[in-house]
């Protein structure tokens, strides 16, 4: 799944790339048209001529700015959920495969959605606040907390009960972390997810304040490094114990544990988080 990182190192590869251009038309795969969270036929009418004024980023969600001839905007949101991907590309004459739409540009590009499990969810709207459920609730972005200070970090985090893990991918708690990224975080600040929040020492609450966003801007950082990287595909492979069942751990040695399906797993090491 896309979490904080992917969709920020999204949001930085396809803003320069997208601010200013025209759309020329718009493409449904009439198959997946159930994922749009509205009318196709209002897709249709809006979106060609529309500009794309910024791209931005609000937790998972990727946000396309449109603005029309008279300035007037309104956001295609996408929230990719468990296996929705973006590519840009040059015109061609077939789809990639498991396309949801195409924004066809009039630079002779097109922006492809793809989501091979049909999870992810798109919405048109001048106000996400008002028609993304859910929106309203999300927290303050994870990798801002520089901003919230400790203090203010300590007295949201206490609000909830728990395990730690659960309270990391809570979207009110903190916007943008998921499976994945909790798995990274409590690692590097050597906690054990199942954790209850309640038996951590405020040294550990200090920790995880300092861990959250260095932890997401380093793997920020590992992606944009990578030589090969594609918008449309998710290499995890720079992480330390997500998706490393049975691997050892690159801190102490010891086995990695995973609890939970290969779907949605659960990794930690018992050597060196306690």
């Amino acid at each position: 799944m896309p979490e904080l990182p992917e969709i920020e190192v999204l949001r930085q590869s396809l803003g320069p790339q997208l601010q200013g251009q025209r759309i020329a038309r718009l493409d449904i795969n009439q198959r997946k048209g159930y994922m749009l969270r509205c009318p196709a036929e209002t897709l249709r009418a809006e979106l060609p001529g529309r500009t794309v004024a910024s791209v931005a980023r609000r937790g998972k969600h990727l946000l396309l700015e449109l603005a029309n001839d008279e300035g007037n905007a309104s956001f295609l949101i996408v929230n990719p959920m468990l296996a929705g991907r973006f590519a840009l590309g040059p015109n061609s004459g077939k789809p990639p495969a498991n396309w949801v739409f195409g924004l066809g540009l009039v630079s002779s590009r097109t922006l492809h959605y793809m989501d091979a499990r049909d999870m992810g969810r798109v919405y048109w709207t001048p106000n996400p606040q008002q028609d993304v459920p859910g929106w309203a609730e999300l927290g303050p972005e994870a990798d801002s907390l520089a901003e919230m200070g400790l203090d203010a970090f300590r007295q949201r985090w206490r609000r909830y009960r728990g395990e730690v893990k659960d309270i990391l991918r809570n979207q009110a708690f903190l916007s943008g972390i998921g499976n994945a990224y909790s798995d990274e975080v409590l690692f590097a600040a050597h906690l054990l997810p199942l954790r209850r929040r309640a038996s951590l020492t405020p040294e550990d609450e200090a920790r995880l304040f300092e861990t959250i966003p260095s932890v997401l801007k380093a793997a920020v950082t590992a992606i944009q490094a990578n030589p090969n990287y594609v918008e449309s595909k998710q290499d995890r492979a720079f992480m330390a114990v997500h998706g490393k069942g049975g691997g050892t751990c690159p801190r102490c040695g010891h086995r990695i544990s995973q609890i939970g399906s290969d779907r949605e797993p659960m990794n930690f090491c018992r050597g060196c988080q306690s």
